[in-house]
């Protein structure tokens, strides 16, 4: 069985920048004359029809699940809609998810994530891959060493405990690496008017990152933060970005990816919602 990948649902997002000067033409033309929040409910309960077309095994929701942690009829309009779609939601938290802003982790960020979605970080095996869910905020703001150490430390140890060599995916929100030319090959000409470096990890946070894996094979990460679909790699490693369920901000529409492992080889489709 196969696993439904989802990211960005950001509900809320498109109101609160409906008015803005740079985003009103995108999302303008994506609420296609309703109200920002009923066309983000409406690709939202999309999912529940995918559910039934493909019957996967599990859901995935890469983060950014709501754009504000203090907007209650987001958070309750995505609760009701996670508790009535009858399947497992894997959830690992956005920069929207655990922070008033969106930049800066924060502690009450991540208490509202954990009450509302569970841990931040954690692992399961699924077709012979050990999947690892991260924080990857905890990456960007790894200033806050208690909260970046902790993370790493998980990883660390999950990782001790195998006997032998693993093949690893790991999903999280932000990519840690972003190569600039498969932006441009893309038809980005920037990342939504912030430079590449705003949207993944730091370089030497990227290389502490990768080092950690460097007794196994971490084969892919999948990840959502840019509202657009680009394939990118950094050594071994291919890293694949979906876009948004809910406002897409590239060229790519709204949608959804289907992961499956067979014959031993690992796909990833993307599918319009």
């Amino acid at each position: 069985m196969s696993i439904l990948l989802i990211t960005d649902t950001q509900l809320g997002m498109a109101k609160k920048n409906l008015n803005s000067e740079m985003w009103n033409p995108k999302i303008s033309k994506w609420i296609e004359g309703l109200e920002p929040s009923v066309k983000e409910l409406i690709n939202l309960n999309k999912v529940e029809s995918i559910v039934k077309k493909f019957s996967p095994e599990f859901i995935v929701h890469a983060g950014d699940i709501v754009n504000e942690i203090d907007k209650d009829e987001d958070l309750e309009n995505y609760l009701k809609f996670s508790n009535n779609i009858n399947l497992k939601i894997h959830h690992i938290p956005g920069n929207h998810d655990v922070g008033i802003d969106p930049n800066n982790l924060s502690m009450k960020g991540l208490e509202f994530y954990k009450k509302n979605f569970g841990n931040d970080f954690y692992n399961f095996n699924w077709k012979g891959f050990e999947l690892i869910f991260l924080n990857g905020s905890k990456f960007i703001n790894y200033q806050n060493s208690n909260i970046y150490n902790e993370q790493l430390n998980f990883i660390k140890e999950t990782l001790k405990n195998f006997k032998s060599p693993k093949r690893i995916i790991v999903f999280m929100h932000q990519p840690p690496y972003i190569d600039e030319k498969d932006i441009l090959s893309r038809g980005e000409k920037d990342l939504h008017g912030k430079d590449i470096s705003y949207w993944a990890f730091e370089d030497k946070i990227n290389d502490e990152f990768f080092n950690l894996f460097e007794n196994h094979s971490l084969e892919y990460i999948f990840t959502g933060h840019l509202h657009i679909n680009l394939e990118t790699q950094f050594k071994n490693t291919k890293i694949i970005v979906t876009s948004a369920v809910g406002v897409p901000l590239g060229n790519d529409p709204s949608g959804y990816r289907i992961i499956d492992f067979k014959n031993e080889k690992l796909t990833y489709d993307f599918y319009k919602i």
